[in-house]
């Protein structure tokens, strides 16, 4: 083996070897780019650097989100102005035929094919699958919604897709005989506190056919007239209900007023949220349904429930429910005007346009696709409603009769002390003590908790033996009286039907000739006609008669397990029918009062201590008919008549001295009155409280104008809308370019 111990030599090749080191060092920088290529360069630098090189790989993948973002906004802003150049030249069109005289059918085709351009442009609207105008997930657009990571963190920037086909801006079947509604509008009969608040409801053409697609869901749009103070006196639960409501059975939703927020209330009902960068709140709920939470116009939060959706998750049935603030108390009490201008701003907000009279306030409502029939009684035009009062009528046991009874009681001195006869014993004298001898049964009802028609009327229940619900009482319930002679309570009737018969299908009540269905009829006279109804729970089948009140002209229901009427255990049923003088609140609760006492006194119900007091109907029902009223007591009246008292436990005199001071406890049997063995049955009055007011179809020009106004506003919207995301969007790449 060579050894080399010459000095020079070792030097001179560890200066090699270094050379050659270094030369590599230098070649593998040149490759790579990197002066710290591997960990072993240099491991502090090199984690560093990773970790720079990480985050340029994410800033230049959120770049290119943001840049395909932006194309999605743009190509969706570019077809937006499109379309509201066309909806200019609509209103353009008609407003020229209206005053040229062109020919109706002329103007038509102008304006089908405008809105056939509108459809088109709002389909085309579509970047790389993603479509912000067209309303639904259809015709090859993957999604509605655009989004995109703003970090690595999980960050995202989503932005909400609007509905810009004719059908979303309110337009179908636009025409120059374009109808809407009007509606009489009286801010002074606004109820405006807690749950018995006032609603506006108004339905689309889609929801009063039912049948909601994707593109023109079926919609009801509810404005809550919410008491501005919404602190300790009312926590906005006018609101909160009528959400409750839209959501369906099961559902505790709280909510905060204030900022709008939903929370989950004793159950688990909001399963997740999320909050846009636009601040639009989206809750998805344990039912399948969601709610989207935006800013109304009003300055309001606006609540979307959407509750039923197709196969591509698209909604079909939505609930939009819109609190109105109205100031009622202090200083700063709104007028009528004021009250009526915050309506308008929060309908306009919808997408409908409103029109005020001078004369009579009355407004006149277009567009949004509302449904708007011939007949002004149908109750899907629109009704000015309270919101539905959860809280039964309260019943009670109440006495309507005495009677006297002569007893016999110890006789004592002037000094209290018992009187003796000459045998020793205690002398008595008599005396006339009072009993209840009758007790009726009384329901109070507000006239705010009238109800006239579906849903859901006003109803009250007497019953005849105390036992339960459907055996053998009375129930009254309040009927509107119509000119063209519909049983406009034919919804509660019939669920009332279906309780007490244990009907396993729903019971649905002819509203024209007040007819059972499911059923058979099984006889008909001039009596009546009976039905029999065998799809019951139980499997045996119920039997109803319906007749007609020959003093009242009521149709009146005979629900029993047996078909020989009036045979057997029964609850009646009558339609009360109320005329509502709406002259005073006076004349209005006489209007009430009068039919409910006249039905009462015609099944053979006394009614005395009826009457009005402090606003309240005060109905009290007694007679043999009505359970509480026939005593069943062992004691009677001098003259023979049953009391309803009954002998009590015997108390002592204590104490009592006689003449030879000798303590002397006696025993004497006292009659004490009892209450009746039996109770009264809570109404059932799930009601709509106040009165409901139904609009009187219009039509024309000027309702034609409306529509496309306000299809024109909401156009101008969801344009801004755009152009703001355009403007954050730009923003943010800057950031990520920086």
């Amino acid at each position: 083996m060579l050894s080399v111990n010459n000095s020079a030599v070792l030097s001179g090749l560890q200066v090699l070897s270094q050379t050659t080191t270094a030369l590599n060092k230098a070649e593998t920088a040149v490759s790579t780019g990197k002066t710290v290529a591997t960990a072993s360069d240099n491991p502090a630098i090199y984690s560093i650097a990773n970790s720079m090189q990480a985050q340029s790989c994410a800033l230049t993948g959120i770049s290119q989100g943001l840049n395909i973002l932006g194309q999605v906004v743009q190509t969706a802003s570019t077809q937006g102005s499109l379309i509201n150049n066309v909806l200019t030249s609509i209103a353009a069109n008609i407003r020229e035929g209206q005053n040229t005289g062109l020919d109706s059918n002329t103007i038509n085709t102008q304006i089908s094919t405008a809105l056939s351009q509108i459809d088109t442009m709002a389909s085309s609207a579509t970047f790389n699958g993603v479509n912000l105008l067209a309303g639904a997930v259809v015709n090859g657009v993957t999604s509605n919604t655009a989004s995109t990571a703003l970090d690595a963190y999980g960050d995202s920037l989503k932005i909400a897709g609007n509905n810009a086909t004719s059908a979303g801006l309110g337009l179908s079947g636009l025409n120059v005989d374009q109808t809407g509604v009007t509606l009489a509008f009286d801010p002074e009969t606004l109820v405006v506190s807690g749950s018995a608040t006032t609603t506006l409801t108004l339905n689309n053409i889609a929801q009063a056919s039912g049948n909601g697609t994707a593109q023109d869901p079926a919609v009801r749009y509810q404005f809550v007239a919410e008491e501005s103070n919404t602190g300790t006196n009312n926590s906005g639960s006018s609101t909160l209900a009528t959400i409750n409501t839209a959501i369906g059975t099961g559902s505790d939703l709280k909510w905060d007023p204030k900022t709008g927020d939903l929370t989950s209330g004793k159950s688990s009902v909001i399963t997740s949220q999320y909050t846009d960068p636009n601040g639009v709140k989206l809750y998805t709920l344990n039912s399948g349904k969601a709610i989207q939470v935006s800013q109304g116009s009003n300055g309001e939060p606006v609540y979307t429930v959407s509750s039923t959706f197709d196969a591509l998750g698209n909604p079909t049935a939505q609930t939009v429910i819109t609190p109105v603030s109205i100031d009622t108390s202090g200083t700063g009490k709104m007028d009528d005007q004021a009250i009526s201008d915050t309506f308008i701003k929060a309908i306009s907000g919808q997408g409908f346009h409103v029109d005020r009279s001078s004369t009579d306030g009355a407004l006149t409502i277009s567009g949004g696709n509302i449904y708007a029939p011939n007949s002004s009684s149908s109750p899907n035009v629109s009704a000015l409603t309270n919101a539905i009062n959860t809280t039964p009528l309260s019943g009670s046991i109440v006495p309507v009769a005495t009677d006297t009874k002569t007893v016999s009681v110890p006789q004592r001195d002037e000094n209290g002390y018992l009187v003796y006869d000459s045998d020793g014993n205690i002398g008595h004298a008599s005396a006339t003590e009072s009993f209840i001898s009758t007790y009726g049964q009384q329901v109070n009802l507000t006239t705010a908790q009238a109800s006239l028609a579906d849903p859901v009327a006003t109803q009250m229940d007497f019953n005849t033996n105390g036992a339960s619900f459907g055996l053998d009482g009375y129930q009254l319930v309040l009927n509107q009286t119509t000119t063209d002679g519909m049983l406009s309570s034919s919804k509660t009737i019939g669920r009332s039907i279906q309780a007490l018969t244990d009907s396993t299908p729903e019971i649905s009540i002819d509203p024209t000739t007040g007819h059972v269905t499911p059923s058979k009829i099984i006889s008909q006279s001039s009596a009546g006609t009976v039905f029999q109804v065998s799809t019951t729970a139980s499997g045996n089948p119920m039997y109803v008669s319906l007749g007609i009140d020959g003093t009242t002209g009521n149709l009146t229901y005979s629900v029993s397990a047996s078909s020989e009427f009036p045979q057997g255990e029964t609850n009646t049923i009558v339609a009360v029918n109320v005329t509502p003088d709406m002259t005073s609140s006076t004349t209005y609760q006489n209007s009430l009062l009068t039919p409910i006492v006249t039905a009462l006194k015609s099944a053979g119900i006394t009614t005395n201590g009826s009457g009005i007091d402090a606003g309240t109907l005060s109905i009290v029902a007694s007679g043999s008919k009505i359970a509480g009223s026939v005593p069943s007591g062992a004691v009677t009246a001098d003259d023979g008549t049953p009391v309803w008292a009954t002998p009590g436990t015997p108390y002592t005199y204590s104490n009592i001295k006689d003449p030879h001071n000798i303590d002397l406890y006696t025993y004497f049997p006292v009659y004490n009155s009892q209450s009746p063995n039996s109770s009264l049955l809570a109404a059932d009055s799930r009601n709509f409280s106040g009165n409901t007011l139904s609009g009187e179809q219009t039509s024309g020009y000027d309702v034609a104008i409306g529509a496309v106004t306000a299809a024109i506003s909401k156009m101008a919207s969801i344009n801004a809308s755009l152009g703001n995301s355009s403007t954050l969007i730009t923003q943010l790449t800057k950031n990520t370019a920086a």
